[in-house]
């Protein structure tokens, strides 16, 4: 398993490389890792009379490797610009473009990847303001497009005024570094979404039918209309609060 680390911070040495080193430090003996500290390129986009030879290094580095792991550090409720102006230049080479400029996976689909970010505030301060929010989105928005298979994400928070990487955090890393070696290889999730969705349905149904029963008695026979505006009501609350829950609360990064 090769596994190829993209840091997008400032410091080679610092805080953010530290924790990525931590997950590094946790992979197996076997694992071929190589980290590519992108600063040390000159990158710049591609042009019709010239390609970037940075570019071409590590699109071959990214080619050889089966896992990806992106690392950058949130500056002003973002990712740095070292990473950005990375992901902008590789734009051509990760996705393909049809003549109506949407964009199709090339030839990196399938592989897999870890996102970590950085952030000064502290963990509670980011769960309500989503600082790192839209560093995590943009790597997805990147990678998914190129076909790529999200396996989790971390973010180191408060970072203002400390030397070195935080030992809880230090600790999360260690179980991503376990969660990405152990993690069977397979190229979506796709099924598991529409089981989940199903034991879903079906036990939000069976919560207002028994919520149905115990407040109306509408099962009596002559209430069909106060079954079906209960039932929809109850429903549309149940699943309204799952999904706000999903995609908001625990989505926000801690």
């Amino acid at each position: 398993m090769r596994y190829l680390a993209l840091l997008g911070s400032h410091e080679r040495h610092g805080i953010t490389a530290g924790y990525l080193q931590a997950v590094l430090d946790d992979l197996p003996d076997s694992a071929e890792v190589e980290t590519v500290f992108l600063r040390d390129y000159d990158i710049y986009p591609d042009t019709k009379e010239k390609t970037c030879p940075a570019l071409d290094e590590i699109e071959a580095k990214m080619a050889a490797s089966d896992f990806w792991i992106i690392c950058a550090p949130t500056y002003w409720g973002g990712m740095s610009g070292v990473m950005k102006q990375f992901f902008d230049c590789m734009r051509f080479r990760l996705v393909r473009m049809t003549s109506k400029a949407d964009t199709l996976p090339g030839k990196y689909k399938d592989k897999h990847y870890l996102s970590m970010t950085t952030c000064f505030i502290s963990s509670t301060e980011n769960f309500f303001t989503g600082i790192t929010d839209q560093t995590f989105v943009t790597i997805d928005r990147v990678l998914t497009g190129a076909g790529l298979i999200k396996v989790g994400e971390f973010v180191g928070t408060g970072t203002w005024g400390t030397h070195a990487p935080r030992e809880s955090k230090l600790a999360e890393c260690h179980r991503l570094a376990q969660k990405i070696t152990n993690r069977p290889r397979k190229d979506d999730n796709t099924l598991k979404r529409y089981i989940l969705l199903f034991f879903m349905i079906a036990v939000m149904a069976l919560i207002t039918m028994s919520l149905q029963a115990w407040w109306f008695g509408v099962f009596a026979a002559g209430k069909f209309w106060l079954t079906y505006a209960s039932f929809v009501i109850i429903f549309y609350i149940l699943l309204a609060s799952i999904l706000h829950f999903f995609t908001f609360v625990r989505h926000r990064r801690r």
